[in-house]
């Protein structure tokens, strides 16, 4: 008698590294990609770890909650496992704790070049501390990239990237773009219709690719506080398709179109057709990641006219083509 044999999958253990002045939003939106995937049936066991036992909820909180029976840091882990280092509120006041001392010396010493390493933010100082990204392709938030390079002399750090992949280090800019990062993560490992069902269900409406800026097209000149200039803006980024003119847009907002053109160049440092330009393409390349959109549809959705003026536009933003652009990206 033949005897089918069930194939045991083991579990994939995932260690969530909890540290100094932790940001909770950067722990918390990383890892929900993760608990959705396991939810839909994907095998992980989550360990959450420190060198401190019991952490503010909320650092800086005076009447925070605190996460207690925080697991120790484990004496040895797995060559499959995952290991995850989030941000802090302060990266000055998280560098200088002896928890992040414990943290480094633990990833120095216990990790290894055949396992993941994801970090959101800062985590990727820590990472750099540890000798993790020697070589390495690497980002993390903006403003901290001169550390990254300073204590990691021979790591790449990329700038304007929400998060860069390199072998075994996954790295991401901050905040929402760990989101991004654990969404690709998933993708890469357990596919895209797990990764697309997530998505939906997290309310992501348009996932973003490792190669997009850090500063969204559609936040970049947000940063006033004129009423009518924000109208204006929403306007444009809410229905791009529109043929937006400056007398059509003035109309709509109930001012003159000569006081429009200045009042938006002035505030904004950027000319009005500019900016419908910039908002046209962010929103033709998202567009571009479903590869059921023709050149033609993508082209009209956007506002951006014919498939010529697209592959021009392209060519300026992108430095090639849409149909490059869509093999190497999407």
């Amino acid at each position: 008698m033949q005897v089918n044999e069930q194939k045991t999958v083991k579990a994939r253990k995932i260690y969530c590294i909890l540290g100094a002045d932790m940001l909770l939003i950067d722990f918390a939106g990383a890892i929900t990609p993760f608990l959705f995937a396991k939810t839909y049936g994907v095998d992980l066991q989550f360990h959450f770890i420190s060198p401190n036992g019991q952490l503010p909820l909320i650092s800086g909180l005076a009447a925070s909650p605190t996460i207690n029976n925080i697991e120790p840091m484990p004496k040895q882990i797995a060559a499959d496992d995952i290991v995850m280092v989030f941000g802090a509120n302060d990266a000055n006041t998280a560098l200088a704790s002896p928890i992040s001392d414990q943290i480094i010396t633990w990833l120095a010493a216990k990790t290894h070049s055949n396992q993941t390493i994801i970090s959101v933010c800062i985590g990727a100082l820590l990472l750099a501390k540890a000798g993790l990204l020697k070589g390495k392709y690497c980002t993390t938030f903006y403003s901290r990239l001169d550390d990254l390079a300073r204590l990691s002399p021979s790591a790449k750090p990329c700038a304007n990237q929400i998060f860069v992949h390199d072998g075994n280090i996954f790295t991401s800019a901050g905040i929402t773009t760990g989101i991004d990062l654990a969404l690709y993560f998933v993708e890469l490992n357990w596919g895209a219709k797990l990764v697309f069902k997530i998505a939906r269900e997290m309310v992501v409406y348009n996932r973003r690719h490792g190669g997009d800026t850090q500063l969204s097209p559609y936040l970049k000149y947000r940063n006033h506080v004129e009423d009518k200039i924000h109208k204006v803006q929403d306007l444009i980024c809410h229905q791009p398709q529109i043929s937006w003119t400056a007398d059509r847009i003035a109309d709509e907002i109930n001012i003159s179109t000569r006081h429009l053109l200045r009042k938006f160049s002035e505030i904004t440092q950027t000319s009005l057709a500019q900016y419908i330009q910039g908002i046209r393409i962010a929103y033709a390349q998202q567009l571009m990641q479903n590869k059921d959109n023709s050149m033609e549809h993508i082209a009209h959705l956007s506002g951006i006219g014919t498939t010529r003026s697209l592959r021009r536009l392209w060519q300026k933003y992108h430095g090639q083509s849409p149909k490059e652009w869509r093999r190497n990206n999407v």
